[in-house]
């Protein structure tokens, strides 16, 4: 009898220490797929032989297939953004030369002249900065941010430059994000409701916070796009409204690349009295305070 209880001891025993030794092994690739998020690096093949590897090799696969892919997309981004680079300084040249002689000759239509050059070189300078972003190529820094402090900044911006638009923010979410690129998609839809908004109208902007995340809305008063056309205002070089409108057509294009930087996304639908476009950002437990993208 002796011999069983303690045959049964020592079974019991083992039972503890291997599920003690599974909990930490457990904890560990917690840890590896936290570590994963933070940096992109794959996680470890297991060397062991029993269940448990099963699991950690599987996450490993997996792991190693997105970087993976990450690597194989940074590398079209870099082509992508290496000919938008070429493009802008072949055609910063001319485009000086153009102004120089406008300037100097001051021919019958040289306002007009000039205002097609600045236009260019807007165009120029947005294209290539919405390739680098789409390159991963500026650095982010991620810190816990009111949105609402955000929002409150780019709105005094915006009052200044449309002085015939009232506003009103609702609602307030904290998360984790690069407060600088976060302010300028918002202001960046800011100004796409203003110009759209007629004078004296109002510009709502919603945040509004769930379980896994956070969202910000900007509603304006411009009646909104015909039904289907929600998704084309983040093409590059659509413009709201047609060619005669106001901007290069790459601004939403810019909100949706920082958008996706912050592992978000950005829509837009019409509204009660316009468009509504909405920035969704997923709240991140295991993202650290600073992030540093290369």
């Amino acid at each position: 009898m002796t011999g069983a209880l303690i045959a049964l001891s020592l079974a019991l025993a083992a039972c503890l220490w291997a599920h003690l030794r599974a909990r930490r092994r457990l904890r560990a690739l917690a840890r590896q797929i936290e570590e994963t998020l933070r940096t992109g690096q794959p996680i470890p093949v297991s060397v062991r032989d029993d269940a448990l590897s099963q699991l950690e090799n599987a996450v490993s696969e997996l792991s190693a297939r997105l970087y993976q892919s990450q690597e194989n997309a940074r590398a079209e981004a870099r082509k992508t953004e290496k000919l938008i680079v070429d493009l802008s300084h072949q055609l910063k040249t001319p485009l000086a030369a153009l102004r120089l002689y406008t300037e100097m000759d001051e021919p019958a239509h040289a306002a007009r002249t000039l205002g097609a050059i600045e236009r260019m070189e807007r165009l120029a300078y947005s294209l290539l900065r919405l390739e680098r972003l789409r390159a991963g190529a500026y650095p982010f820094a991620f810190q816990m941010h009111s949105l609402a402090a955000i929002a409150r900044e780019s709105i005094a911006e915006m009052s200044a430059l449309f002085p015939g638009r009232a506003f009103a923010l609702e609602g307030d979410a904290r998360v984790r994000c690069d407060a600088q690129w976060l302010g300028e998609a918002i202001g960046n839809l800011l100004k796409n409701a203003c110009e759209h908004t007629p004078g004296g109208g109002r510009i709502r902007v919603y945040i509004e916070q769930a379980e896994s995340t956070a969202r910000i809305s900007v509603e304006d008063e411009g009646g909104g796009v015909p039904p289907g056309e929600e998704e084309r205002l983040f093409e590059r070089f659509y413009r709201r409204g047609g060619a005669d409108a106001p901007g290069a057509g790459v601004g939403l294009n810019i909100v949706r690349a920082i958008a996706e930087q912050h592992h978000g996304a950005a829509w837009a639908e019409n509204a009660q009295k316009g468009l509504r476009v909405t920035i969704s950002l997923p709240l991140l437990p295991l993202l650290k305070e600073s992030i540093g993208k290369e």
